[in-house]
């Protein structure tokens, strides 16, 4: 494995690859979750649990390159807490994502309004760890910001954002922030303690821990047993899940080497121009090559270019904010 060296290392040094890699992946998750939604998903535990429990997948490959001795782990039990209480948010925000694509399923504008991170990461940094960032780096997350804003200006857009969507809304977005925060401090003790990339490894490892406990928990609560829906659409959930964690595992690099949390945060808010871009290219195929074939899945994604102009210029306002704090 000695030539994942030269990429670690070089990865090290552009996190901001890593962040918008960490989008780009999770578009198409919700691409597909915009389908699952549609045709497939019952309601929001559904998805919740599924999402948590397919979390552990990462340790089927990655603990293979785990080489730090156990007795080392032992004197850092609070920091791996912090890792796994992160995990655990992170799929509870799971619950609140699912509800709002239930309500309405466009994945796009969910993502547009998820994109409000950029707010309260910042907040949250300062509250718990103290982080303060230089007056510039807050003017070009106002920026981005002001991207997101742009949604009032479209009619169709608009009419979909009612207080409760903005509540189920507001949810994910409280459980994600805790989650980056949490997973940055995380990140950072283990790389105090000079573990180097095997710091970052056990973070990770740990965080996927927290969200397969997510989903055990919601299976609980819910009283469902996801076995059924698992085996038979097994073969196309190993493809989300595995597309959902190289989106994960590029976000908790970029958190564990980005100068901030919030910067991360910020770049992220590209999420939804990466999901416009793939509706289209699917429109386009069901469109001009299916042709008659798919209607079903043109309609779906019909709705995830409502608003185009609008989410296209909000998406360049908050490139020349991500500009700024790079």
């Amino acid at each position: 494995m000695d030539f994942l060296i030269p990429l670690i290392d070089f990865l090290q040094n552009h996190w901001l690859i890593l962040a918008f890699l960490a989008p780009m992946f999770w578009a198409l998750v919700n691409i597909i979750d915009v389908y699952f939604v549609g045709n497939v998903y019952k309601d929001a535990l559904d998805g919740t649990i599924i999402a948590g429990l397919f979390q552990i997948l990462p340790w089927t490959i990655l603990i293979f390159f785990l080489k730090v001795n156990p007795g080392r782990l032992v004197n850092i039990n609070q920091t791996l807490f912090i890792s796994l209480l992160g995990g655990f948010l992170f799929a509870s925000s799971f619950y609140f994502y699912f509800r709002a694509l239930f309500s309405h399923n466009d994945a796009a504008l969910l993502q547009i309004i998820w994109g409000l991170t950029i707010i309260v990461v910042p907040v949250l940094s300062f509250l718990f760890w103290g982080e303060r960032l230089s007056l510039y780096k807050y003017s070009g997350m106002a920026i981005i910001l002001s991207g997101a804003t742009m949604l009032s200006m479209s009619k169709g857009l608009k009419a979909k954002i009612e207080k409760s969507y903005l509540l189920m809304m507001s949810g994910g977005i409280v459980f994600l922030s805790l989650s980056m925060v949490f997973e940055n401090r995380a990140y950072a003790n283990l790389a105090a303690r000079g573990l180097g990339n095997q710091g970052f490894l056990i973070g990770f490892l740990f965080f996927s821990i927290g969200a397969f406990l997510a989903g055990i928990f919601f299976a609980i609560v819910g009283k469902r047993n996801p076995w059924p829906l698992i085996k038979k659409y097994l073969k196309i959930l190993l493809l989300l899940e595995g597309i959902s964690f190289l989106g994960n595992f590029a976000s908790q690099g970029a958190i564990s080497m980005a100068p901030s949390v919030s910067y991360v945060a910020a770049v992220e808010t590209f999420l939804p121009a990466f999901i416009v871009l793939f509706s289209l290219l699917i429109l386009f195929y069901f469109t001009y090559i299916a042709k008659k074939q798919g209607q079903i899945v043109k309609k779906i994604y019909q709705e995830q270019v409502g608003g185009l102009w609008v989410k296209i210029i909000a998406t360049i306002i908050m490139a020349v904010g991500v500009y700024i704090i790079s």
